[in-house]
């Protein structure tokens, strides 16, 4: 057939995929470090989608299983607030607070249907080279005091590094894992994959103070020689994988630093500090979760009163200490007790579903047939740990980061590219 007799793409198509490219690009870039990026690059992602809304809808998110549980999981949600609490308000605020449940399948439909979808994955590994220097030049104080410019940027620089330091510690940790994955299934050159994630990785431990992407970091490292290894060696592998990667933490002095801070306070000799500081209200508010679960766990305070109830455990605890750090919050920075004392049992059950899915899916999954759903499963499992720690769900940017990367290595385990 001739060519000039084939149908040409109508400009709201070509106007969609070019949009899709560009807010996907976008979106990998900002995702581990910039909140108004990645909502800037969403809102550019839904107009593409707007544009050409037949592709998305023919893509079937709704078949993938993952998106059944995290709707039905922010339905409770909405549900439980909207009736629990009384107002219609109460259910947008906790719409809107767990968005990123819906964010998935579009995501996931973006995915199917773009044209480039791996510049997703190229943005955000690139994203992670800047942020890692970003880091290191934090943690080092490499801009000169003067001119005066200089110094004002490096404040800058030193509180925007601090106040991400666990969204970047996470996404680090999984932007190397990911590079490991692509050097190993010879999708990107092997030496200089491996040389990029051991420096994203040594960026992790020794010049960020984030535990949580500390720890995520030893989870995927242990996952990353499980799955390289035959498999009656894999075992063998992740152990010693574990052994190396705590003999190479043991070299860091921030990490000695905060796993002796730590330890102080747990057994009660803390020495002034501000990170001690930070753990003693990491513990209190622990606690105090705990109490809120322990009195709510059937059906929960709803979100909108979780604040209210949480106060009242932390006074019941300690009735002559009304201020007392980590008495406050919304937010206790563990994801299954929010879970648990703001939603009930009902709401912890279909959570740890939400998780569990792709955990059972790379159970399932060939190595060989399908390596990336072993992978998502990795990414899933790092996720599951961190929320032991950090409210990952609940934050923007860990939650954005991973229904998106999620989705993309879902799309690959069907599209095989």
């Amino acid at each position: 057939m001739d060519k000039l007799s084939l149908p040409q793409e109508a400009w709201n198509q070509r106007a969609s995929r070019g949009l899709m490219t560009f807010s996907l690009a976008s979106l990998g870039f900002f995702a581990l470090f910039a909140t108004a990026g990645v909502y800037i690059s969403m809102f550019l992602v839904l107009l593409a989608c707007c544009l050409a809304p037949r592709r998305i809808v023919e893509a079937l998110p709704w078949r993938e299983p993952f998106v059944g549980w995290g709707l039905l999981f922010l339905a409770y949600v909405t549900l439980r607030s909207f009736i629990g609490d009384g107002s219609p308000a109460s259910g947008g605020r906790a719409f809107n607070a767990y968005h990123e449940l819906l964010v998935f399948p579009v995501a996931w439909a973006v995915f199917r249907v773009a044209r480039r979808p791996h510049v997703f994955i190229i943005a955000l590994l690139a994203g992670a080279v800047v942020a890692s220097l970003g880091i290191w030049i934090s943690s080092l104080q490499l801009l000169p005091k003067s001119p005066p410019f200089f110094a004002w940027l490096q404040l800058r620089l030193d509180h925007s590094i601090d106040i991400r330091r666990i969204s970047l510690g996470f996404g680090l940790s999984i932007c190397a894992y990911l590079l490991v994955e692509h050097a190993r299934m010879g999708r990107i050159p092997a030496r200089a994959g491996y040389a990029l994630a051991s420096y994203l990785a040594l960026t992790v431990l020794f010049a960020s103070e984030g535990r949580t992407g500390q720890l995520t970091l030893l989870v995927l490292a242990c996952c990353a020689a499980y799955r390289a290894a035959p498999s009656r060696w894999r075992y063998p592998a992740t152990v010693g994988m574990l052994v190396a990667a705590l003999l190479v933490a043991a070299c860091s002095t921030g990490v000695r630093t905060r796993v002796v801070e730590t330890v102080s306070v747990l057994s009660g000799n803390p020495v002034a500090s501000r990170n001690v500081v930070s753990t003693q209200i990491r513990i209190e508010m622990f606690q105090n979760a705990v109490g809120v679960a322990h009195d709510h766990w059937l059906l929960g305070t709803g979100w909108a009163s979780y604040t209210e109830a949480f106060r009242k455990s932390a006074l019941e605890r300690r009735p002559n200490e009304p201020d007392a750090l980590g008495s406050h919050s919304d937010n206790p920075h563990n994801e299954y007790l929010l879970q648990l004392g703001a939603g009930g049992l009902p709401a912890l059950v279909l959570f740890l579903g939400w998780v569990a899915w792709p955990l059972w899916l790379g159970k399932r999954a060939s190595r060989t047939e399908q390596p990336w759903t072993g992978a998502a499963a990795c990414v899933a499992l790092a996720f599951a740990v961190g929320a032991a720690f950090n409210s990952m769900l609940y934050d923007f940017i860990e939650a954005h980061l991973y229904v998106t990367l999620l989705a993309w290595l879902l799309v690959r385990r069907i599209d095989r590219a």
